[in-house]
């Protein structure tokens, strides 16, 4: 009897299926969504001009090219909404890092200055040529060196080929092209050691002068761009629109980046308010509910 009366329910409730009322207009109304959120961030953290003016050296630019585009990335990485019938609409963004004076690398500060451009990639300001000849004379000395390395060791390999070809050949006897060799290894290792210490030193007189949008800022940049552009008319009145911010966290310990996901959870008469501006956005931000959790 049990049984029969689970498979009756069950029946039941398959026969009671259906799709909820307006959903062409909801999917309508989330699409304009995404476009209006992601230009309010966008807008909120602009994108910088070029990395670097007109004339600079075109190994340097290839370089910037292939290794630098997180640092002109748009600042939204993707946009996604559904609707959760009687919930409401769940817009998800995800947010990239920005990166920062930290992340950036080595081989172009020593680039810099051997090419003379003192400009860094926007948005991070410019170093003064003096703090680069140092390092230029750094660089240009290890050049040196790894290029002195290479044609002794050519000339050191020619010299084993000829004794070993004698009788009085002793593979013992290091002699003077192989010692000179070692102590160039020993400068190099030096040299290595000096230019990473003036990246590091140089790396500290940067400042960002575009900084990072705090979550206050994101916060604010969402929910004025929800007062004054979602309309909401296909919503239902007692549900819900949820913004799920996903923003990227630094590694920590040597683990690899989280992800804190922020939760805006307002109700469909509050953004009306705010619409038709009985309350403003900050109103609209104190009703809301709001809660983060972070993933990997």
């Amino acid at each position: 009897m049990k049984s029969l009366l689970f498979v009756a329910a069950t029946l039941a409730v398959g026969g009671q299926a259906r799709e909820p009322e307006n959903l062409a207009a909801l999917v309508d109304e989330m699409a304009v969504l995404e476009r209006i959120l992601g230009a309010a961030l966008e807008s909120e953290t602009p994108m910088s001009g070029p990395p670097f003016p007109d004339g600079a050296p075109g190994a340097l630019l290839d370089y910037v090219d292939r290794h630098m585009q997180p640092w002109f990335q748009t600042r939204v990485g993707t946009i996604e909404s559904e609707y959760l019938a009687r919930q409401g609409i769940l817009v998800s963004l995800h947010l990239r890092r920005r990166p920062t004076v930290q992340d950036l690398p080595d081989a172009l500060f020593t680039m810099m200055a051997q090419t003379g451009e003192t400009g860094l990639p926007i948005p991070f300001a410019s170093l003064p040529p003096d703090d680069l000849a140092a390092l230029k004379i750094l660089a240009d000395e290890l050049d040196e060196t790894r290029e002195k390395h290479r044609k002794l060791y050519q000339d050191w390999h020619v010299e084993l080929r000829d004794a070993s070809e004698s009788d009085e050949f002793d593979p013992d006897d290091s002699g003077p092209i192989e010692r000179e060799i070692s102590a160039l290894n020993v400068r190099e290792r030096e040299l290595q050691a000096d230019i990473d210490a003036e990246i590091q030193r140089l790396r500290s007189l940067l400042v960002q002068p575009v900084k990072e949008s705090s979550g206050d800022d994101v916060d604010g940049a969402l929910i004025q761009a929800v007062c004054d552009y979602a309309m909401l008319k296909s919503l239902p009145d007692d549900e819900h629109l949820t913004l799920r911010v996903g923003q990227d966290t630094p590694p920590r310990d040597g683990w690899r980046a989280g992800r804190q996901w922020t939760y805006y959870v307002l109700a469909k008469p509050d953004v009306v308010e705010c619409r038709h501006g009985s309350i403003d956005a900050e109103a609209l931000r104190e009703r809301a509910y709001v809660y983060s959790r972070e993933r990997p």
